[in-house]
């Protein structure tokens, strides 16, 4: 994108990315580490016969914790061009249209993603590119965006990293974040101990970015938009108070921080958002009154950065130790249950487990206790084998809300929380298919939906 003949990325970070090492907001430990990495790879690669390569490195840590941003700031200073690889599409196309496309042949497919990614090690480490920055002779590699069927089956990956390491010398990184599931977790995925150990893959781990941290990437993004007149017409420094919102609801995420900062600082976003000062409320003559209870001096922080991510610990809290608030019609929950729900809809299950190990100790009146239990094992009726992903969040919905509404008066005191439990209400449907079958009442397996829907109300009735 350009304005006034002066070359401007559309990419909004791009515009405030950082041009040396003193403007990272990173740790300077792991700083240190990249450029140490670094530059031994690239002094050796210089003196390394030709067909041998072992400068590998993985970079791993959360999301937005400036992984990308070092290395290649880093690489920058050390004048060296690096080539990043993206993954293409995994699209097949197929010309079958007899109108359109007689004279072509009846079938053509793209290169496998293993393929185009061998051809990028292969091409880029060897030969150079017409779009390299003037002054850079080295390079290095840089892997982010894994192609999928790697991730599919990891074998292949391992044999394009043989054939990288015997037909080159140029220093490569690859990035991984962290996931909170060891099935999505590409680092222990792709690059388990032994792969570690015969590549001679050196490891770098980064952390959350710390509030004082991100704190002086704003006041350095704060600074170029005070000192450019040309970023003025485009950009403005919102309040601190809108600033401490932003940096407090970043949990450690650098880029979304610096995202949500430069929408905040944008000119054309609504002025209630950069204007409004703390703790008052606007009037009907647009005068500031000030807040009158706890519920008002708090501003809606759900427009400026992260929604407040509930870890499990935080989710419970709020279930088993529920808060009101005074209101018009009367005490209502301080944290709506259809939202703690929709922070744990991916594990119902587990929540509804936690639940079930830890709600008993909470209750302080017998009566309510009952009532809870009666809500936590209809859950279990609707989460036992569910057909609908939907009834995975009304089950949820209604073990969370059965909880909050029957404990008003919850019990004092330290209540250590305990692991979850495993709540099997009923038999699964394979263990009736077993028993079934062995009884020679049926002869062949039952679909699962037929079987939760005719199946099992029939061997109900039977029993009795």
């Amino acid at each position: 994108m350009q304005r006034k003949g002066r070359e401007e990325s559309s990419d909004l970070l791009r515009q405030f990315e950082p041009a040396k090492e003193a403007d990272l907001a990173i740790h300077v430990k792991k700083i240190e580490e990249i450029k140490h990495w670094l530059e031994a790879a690239l002094q050796d690669s210089e003196y390394e016969p030709e067909g041998i390569a072992k400068q590998m490195l993985l970079v791993t840590g959360p999301s937005g914790s400036g992984k990308s941003v070092c290395v290649k700031t880093i690489a920058k200073q050390l004048k060296c061009d690096v080539k990043e690889w993206t993954t293409p599409v995994d699209v097949e196309l197929f010309y079958e249209d007899n109108f359109d496309f007689d004279s072509r042949e009846d079938k053509r497919s793209r290169q496998s993603q293993k393929q185009l990614f061998n051809d990028f090690l292969h091409k880029s480490s060897r030969y150079c590119s017409l779009f390299s920055s003037p002054g850079t002779e080295r390079k290095v590699l840089l892997v982010k965006d894994f192609p999928h069927s790697f991730l599919r089956s990891p074998e292949e990956f391992h044999e394009s990293l043989e054939l990288y390491q015997n037909q080159s010398s140029t220093p490569i990184v690859f990035i991984a974040t962290d996931a909170s599931s060891k099935s999505l977790d590409i680092a222990m995925k792709l690059f388990p101990p032994a792969i570690m150990e015969n590549f001679h893959i050196e490891t770098i781990k980064f952390n959350a970015v710390s509030v004082t941290l991100i704190k002086k990437a704003i006041k350095r993004i704060s600074s170029l938009i005070g000192g450019s007149a040309e970023l003025r017409k485009t950009f403005q420094v919102p309040p601190k108070a809108v600033e401490e919102d932003i940096v407090a609801s970043s949990q450690g995420d650098l880029r979304n921080c610096c995202l949500n900062y430069l929408f905040t600082c944008l000119k054309s976003i609504p002025s209630s958002l950069t204007h409004a000062p703390s703790g008052t409320v606007q009037s009907g003559r647009n005068k500031p009154k000030k807040a009158t209870d706890k519920g008002s001096t708090k501003r809606d922080k759900g427009a400026l950065g992260l929604s407040e991510g509930l870890t499990v610990m935080h989710g419970l809290g709020r279930i088993l130790h529920p808060k009101y608030v005074n209101h018009d019609a009367g005490m209502r929950f301080l944290h709506a249950p259809e939202d703690i729900t929709d922070s744990f809809i991916s594990q119902p299950a587990a929540i509804i487990s936690l639940l079930h190990s830890n709600y008993v100790s909470r209750c302080s009146d017998v009566h309510r206790l009952s009532a809870a239990s009666d809500c936590l094992t209809v859950a279990d009726v609707i989460m036992n084998e569910y057909r609908s992903d939907q009834l995975a969040s009304y089950g949820l919905n209604l073990a969370v809300r059965g909880i909050m509404v029957n404990n008003e008066q919850t019990s004092h005191g330290w209540h250590q929380i305990k692991k979850k439990v495993s709540i099997q209400l009923q038999n699964s449907a394979q263990l009736y298919t077993d028993e079934l079958t062995k009884l020679g009442i049926i002869s062949r397996p039952i679909p699962q939906k037929l079987f939760a829907s005719e199946y099992r109300g029939f061997i109900s009735i039977i029993r009795r």
